[in-house]
């Protein structure tokens, strides 16, 4: 900077104050502004940039401080550009013509920015210092307003702070039910040290659902030793409402077992649970219920759950619905939906041994080494269902029946059913009462397909509390198989259900 083109302002800190200090408390302060024609050298220090003797454009003073105005160089005077402070008379202000040799204060008694220009001072292509600032800081206000947004769990604090030219922290406190103690949001700092009015907010989590809760905003300014509280407000959270839960269609079919698919979205609530039920054909009872039940955070989002199932039949079809539950204890079901699991492939085909067959005809097998024409069918025994290929199994502290069985290509298209038959003495609470035996539980399929055939029937409620009441329960199992023609074909066998 050249020593004879920079004229005039140069500022010398009395009391410490420079423009980048951090702000104090609203007390008087004073600092002086020395003319001179060189404001570089070292024995006339400018009103400068802390670390440098470079010239700074404004200076902070508080509410009641007051600048010191000094000529001893070339004729200058003072030209407020808005509402002048007091200044004494000895101080040339415009339209007052420029002087030198001459000292005088201003007083800055009211908070604002304080703006002056003089046309003596330097001013180049990149430099202009004929115009300077005095911005002098007042105290900070802050008020709590209101909360909003709030859901089962969270809400939105808000208030607002003008803070009067200083440099403001700020928080917000908050208490009530399910919290220990008072609780704080993070620290934050507010972008402008003006002199205007800024809203303010800070999100809250963690709350208790139909509760009422207390805050209030806090303001700090002066390096952090003054606290200004914004004043105590309520809000109170939403009641605790039913979860939402939507079925949504089966994924990953196949012979024996799919993914059942839905969402819930736990409406900004408590914690919910959900699980799936499914049963056997289009409609009817659930026989099975997924376990253990997931379980999902207390937010307001949507979330894509799932379940996977076993112990499916090839080929046959299923229905199932997504339900979801949190502390309101009320179960919210999703719509019914449906599903095929996947068929078993053809089973190969073998060729039957070559002995008369049941109804007396003839069976004949190609000559040895000779293969049969293409349009040619080789027989095969009228046998609808194999009962040594009956499979079953009763899971301890469980109250379903699962097994398996063969059918043969004669049984192909028949109507499978399956009851689960116990002693109705054993279903009473006291004595023997109605018939010998009771059906609890049964499961049909309409239409069977050669090959391997399982199911699964769960017990009726009935049977249930008998078996809670006496911990076992013994079943006989009846299966019937009624072929597309003939007689049907009936196999029994025995299980115990343990408890």
């Amino acid at each position: 900077m050249r020593p004879r083109t920079l004229l005039l302002f140069a500022l010398v800190v009395l009391l410490g104050a420079v423009a980048a200090a951090p702000p104090a408390p609203a007390t008087a302060s004073e600092v002086k502004l020395e003319v001179n024609e060189n404001c570089v050298e070292l024995n006339w220090p400018c009103w400068a940039t802390p670390g440098s003797s470079q010239p700074a454009f404004k200076t902070t003073v508080a509410a009641g401080g007051t600048v010191t105005f000094v000529d001893h160089g070339r004729e200058a005077n003072i030209a407020w550009t808005g509402a002048p402070p007091a200044c004494e008379p000895s101080v040339p202000v415009a339209p007052a013509l420029p002087n030198t040799g001459w000292e005088g204060k201003c007083a800055f008694a009211n908070p604002g920015t304080y703006k002056f220009e003089s046309s003596t001072l330097f001013k180049d292509f990149y430099n202009d210092y004929t115009k300077y600032e005095v911005v002098v800081e007042g105290t900070p206000t802050d008020k709590t307003t209101s909360a909003n947004g709030e859901t089962q769990t969270e809400a939105m604090l808000n208030g607002s702070i003008n803070p009067q030219g200083n440099t403001v922290e700020y928080h917000f406190e908050y208490e009530g039910p399910g919290l220990t103690g008072k609780q704080l949001t993070p620290k934050a700092t507010l972008t402008a040290a003006d002199f205007t009015s800024h809203s303010v907010s800070a999100h809250v989590i963690g709350l208790e659902p139909g509760m009422t809760y207390h805050f209030q905003l806090v303001a700090v300014y002066g390096a952090g030793t003054t606290t200004l509280p914004g004043g105590v407000e309520t809000f109170s959270t939403q009641a605790v409402k039913a979860p939402m839960a939507t079925t949504s269609a089966a994924s990953g079919l196949k012979e024996t077992e799919a993914t059942l698919n839905g969402k819930v979205d736990p409406e900004g609530g408590a914690e919910a649970e959900y699980f799936f039920e499914w049963g056997v054909g289009a409609s009817g009872p659930y026989e099975h219920t997924t376990t253990p039940p997931g379980t999902l955070p207390a937010d307001g989002a949507e979330h894509s759950v799932f379940a996977k199932v076993e112990g499916l039949s090839a080929g046959a079809e299923y229905h199932f619905r997504l339900v979801a539950m949190n502390s309101l204890g009320v179960p919210v079901d999703g719509q019914d939906m449906t599903f095929m699991s996947l068929s078993a492939p053809p089973a190969k085909k073998s060729e039957p041994p070559s002995e008369p067959s049941a109804s007396g005809s003839t069976i004949t097998t190609p000559a040895p080494g000779a293969l049969p024409k293409p349009e040619e069918k080789l027989a095969t025994l009228p046998a609808s269902l194999v009962a040594r290929s009956l499979k079953l199994s009763a899971p301890r502290h469980g109250s379903t029946v699962r097994g398996s069985l063969e059918v043969a290509q004669a049984g192909s298209g028949g109507r499978l059913e399956v009851d689960l038959i116990a002693k109705t003495a054993s279903l009473a609470k006291v004595g023997r009462t109605g018939p010998a035996s009771t059906r609890v539980g049964g499961w049909v399929r309409a239409s069977v397909s050669q090959g391997k055939v399982s199911f699964s029937v769960g017990v009726s409620a009935r049977a249930k509390s008998a078996l809670r009441r006496h911990r076992k329960l013994a079943l006989t199992v009846r299966i019937t198989l009624t072929p597309l023609a003939g007689a049907p074909d009936v196999v029994t066998s025995n299980v115990v259900l343990r408890a």
